[in-house]
């Protein structure tokens, strides 16, 4: 039971990863690019000695992670829109509540 966790625990991490270095790929200057794939690779080196049965602790971590990559791609989503021309008001409204808390970009650009 445990060594199939350990291997769906070992697909999950790697995806995640795969998938952060390709968010960061999306920045859009090279300088900008290297600074987040050092980030991504440093966070993830950083907890590569967490034993691979500590369950709970590798299910933060990519909870952590997940809400990590989600915050950079919806900052590239922002970025398309506003050079998509939508106004930033409009960007500034889809992306903020009226506390002015970031609740993420969901809705479709305007043109």
């Amino acid at each position: 039971m445990s060594s199939k966790i350990i291997k769906e625990n070992k697909r999950l991490v790697l995806d995640l990863y795969k998938r952060c270095l390709y968010s960061a790929k999306r920045c859009p200057k090279y300088q900008n690019q290297m600074m987040m794939e050092s980030y991504i690779k440093l966070k993830f080196r950083s907890n590569k000695e967490i034993h691979q049965k500590d369950f709970e602790t590798i299910e933060n971590l990519l909870k952590q992670g997940e809400e990590e990559l989600k915050t950079m791609n919806d900052f590239h989503e922002l970025r398309a829109k506003s050079k998509s021309g939508q106004d930033h008001e409009s960007i500034l409204n889809d992306c903020f509540d009226d506390d002015f808390n970031y609740i993420g970009s969901t809705p479709t650009v305007k043109k």
